[in-house]
């Protein structure tokens, strides 16, 4: 398993637009691949976001085909610094179902 957290500087709008955008293209093309938890939270700085997947590599592949296509179709630009990453190797994981708030 591979898992990391990344801390981004943009209000949660911005995640709430390309987390819609990413399910369209997801439901459009396929994709996403090996992905085992998604979980975003509201920060004083912007949002996080976690994500466990069976693989780097089925992570990377989703970088590559999904995520440029779901950013364009939500306008909002991949150019300046990446944000902050902290990589982890999770030794364990357990979803009982998905979980959608409306906050």
């Amino acid at each position: 398993m591979y898992g990391y957290t990344m801390h981004i500087p943009a209000p949660a709008e911005a995640y709430q637009a390309m987390h819609k955008a990413v399910l369209e293209v997801v439901g459009e093309d396929g994709g996403g691949d090996g992905l085992i938890l998604h979980l975003a939270l509201k920060t004083d700085q912007g949002f996080d976001l976690t994500e466990v997947w069976e693989s780097k590599e089925q992570l990377d592949a989703f970088n590559k085909t999904v995520f440029p296509k779901a950013m364009a179709r939500a306008g909002v630009s991949m150019e300046g610094p990446p944000p902050e990453t902290v990589e982890f190797d999770p030794i364990g994981v357990m979803t009982p179902g998905p979980f959608t708030s409306d906050a």
